[in-house]
């Protein structure tokens, strides 16, 4: 049963085994409340930005990143050719950018702004540099009220023209955004292309804290670029294959000197970049890029895929749907194949005793008098779900919210749920009961466990526990909170159920 007498001892073996609290960082330095932590790049080469009506992404396309395991994106802005002859940007251009970060913030993510046109500051230095100041001189302001979950990113890729003179550009327009916006983070890098081997070159304000260092990874780049129409030299290449000993260890040796810079300078890192074109094996990008990923996470970098659509991508935009080899190499699944070695055991051991899929979606909702839509919130995934109830029903029954339970369950299985709910009031004295349970997922819907949830106004944890008295096979059974006579609108976080899940002493 729900039990708030035991929250401690149940929190402990679920909310922390699940990770759901954040950890300290691997590479001993502060990170910000909100670490950055998996993410993905986005629109860089869309339509959207110069007719919408053509766009491949659609803001739909937030709500899945959040639900694919993302919890930020990097907004890659080619603003400049957005501008008028005095830098001025346009109205509309602002408009697709306000609903941009909006639907963003909405979904729960996180958002990079990052100003993306490296090639024209590589080669036409003087006009970029205005171009670049005019960029920040209206978007700072005009985002200055913003949630922290909005990052500033000064330029990508600082190269050519723009190496020797990097410092004092990233100076003159860090000066700029801090006049309006003192504390927002500030994603910053090194010249050569935000090349790991150019780190000691950056000259930062030490008393700014909000900078956060990023670097971009395509190692070795005639595996990750074989085909690459952009490249001469590889453009024509193909067949050239990634895996070998010494090539993995590589990867550890890269961000192990990082990681020292990282150290020796107090500053948090985000691979900002990395991916393999598609012109490569696919076992061995996936193999490529889970091992990119789970080293950068021992080392306690953030990091963001490049890309969402368009090449090197996750998400295949004609089959509406994941690049599913390539979602898995970020962001293994429960039942995916994972990384071995010390990525692997870095991992939380408790999402292998997930049996079920550990999502806002996961929720249906059924009955009459209710509508769903997905909001942000301060439970894990940062995203949950609101039931909006037209008042009570006769039955409890009579609306519900299920999730389907994917796993077998056999019987002297110890089972454990938590998910977080609350009543979207702000009346701190209201309150309602809705019973929770697992049951069979047809008549006669016998129950595995039950108990019910006291809702407040207030997020809080729903716990269940109990052993299992009989085989389920998989598929048969449902986590259900039924909320026919609550009367108000509930909010509901992603649900977990474990199953035979001790946590470390």
């Amino acid at each position: 049963m729900f039990l708030r007498s035991k929250l401690p001892r149940m929190l402990g073996a679920a909310c922390l085994a699940l990770g759901l609290i954040s950890s300290a960082s691997a590479q001993g330095v502060d990170l910000p409340a909100q670490a950055l932590k998996r993410g993905v790049n986005i629109l860089g080469y869309d339509p959207l930005w110069t007719d919408p009506a053509k766009a491949r992404f659609q803001m739909r396309h937030l709500q899945a990143i959040r639900e694919g395991g993302f919890d930020h994106v990097r907004l890659n802005l080619q603003a400049f050719e957005h501008m008028d002859a005095q830098g001025r940007l346009a109205p509309a251009w602002f408009k697709t950018l306000d609903e941009v970060l909006a639907s963003a913030l909405t979904a729960g993510l996180q958002v990079i702004v990052d100003e993306h046109n490296f090639t024209d500051c590589a080669k036409a230095l003087d006009s970029c540099r205005a171009k670049l100041k005019a960029f920040w001189r209206q978007v700072a302001p005009r985002y200055r009220d913003a949630p922290d979950a909005v990052l500033f990113e000064i330029l990508n890729e600082p190269n050519g023209e723009a190496d020797a003179l990097w410092n004092d550009i990233l100076a003159e327009n860090l000066q700029i955004i801090r006049e309006t916006n003192p504390k927002r983070r500030v994603v910053v890098g090194p010249k050569f292309w935000n090349s790991m081997d150019h780190l000691d070159s950056l000259r930062l304000p030490e008393a700014d804290r909000n900078l956060v260092v990023t670097f971009h990874y395509y190692s070795p780049f005639p595996f990750t670029h074989q085909g690459a129409h952009w490249v001469a030299d590889l453009k024509n290449t193909s067949g050239v294959t990634w895996g070998a000993a010494a090539e993995q260890e590589q990867i550890k040796k890269d961000f192990d000197k990082v990681k020292a810079w990282a150290q020796k300078t107090g500053r948090p890192i985000l691979l900002g970049e990395f991916g393999a074109l598609e012109t490569g094996p696919l076992a061995q990008r996936v193999a490529w890029t889970s091992a990119v990923a789970r080293a950068a996470e021992a080392r306690g970098f953030g990091w963001s895929y490049w890309q969402f659509d368009s090449d090197f991508i996750v998400w295949d935009m004609k089959a509406d749907g994941w690049v599913k080899p390539i979602l898995n190499a970020l962001i293994p699944s429960p039942g995916a194949p994972v990384a071995t070695g010390a990525a692997a055991r870095s991992s939380d051991p408790a999402l292998d005793h997930l049996i079920n899929s550990a999502k806002v979606s996961a929720w249906s909702v059924y009955g009459d008098g209710q509508s769903t839509q997905q909001v942000a919130c301060e439970a894990t995934g940062k995203a949950c779900l609101r039931v909006a109830l037209q008042g009570r029903r006769p039955n409890p029954w009579d609306i519900g919210a299920i999730a389907p339970v994917t796993g077998d369950i056999r019987k002297g299985d110890k089972l454990q749920v938590l998910l977080w709910a609350r009543l979207d009031t702000d009346d701190t004295k209201a309150q309602a009961t809705a019973p929770v349970s697992l049951q069979l997922g047809a008549p006669p819907y016998t129950a595995l466990l039950s108990g019910s949830a006291v809702l407040t106004g207030k997020l809080e944890p729903v716990v269940l526990s109990g052993t299992a008295q009989a085989d389920q096979a998989a598929g048969t059974v449902n986590l259900s909170m039924q909320l026919g006579q609550v009367g108000q609108p509930v909010w509901l976080s992603a649900p977990f159920v474990l199953r035979n899940y001790t946590p470390a002493k």
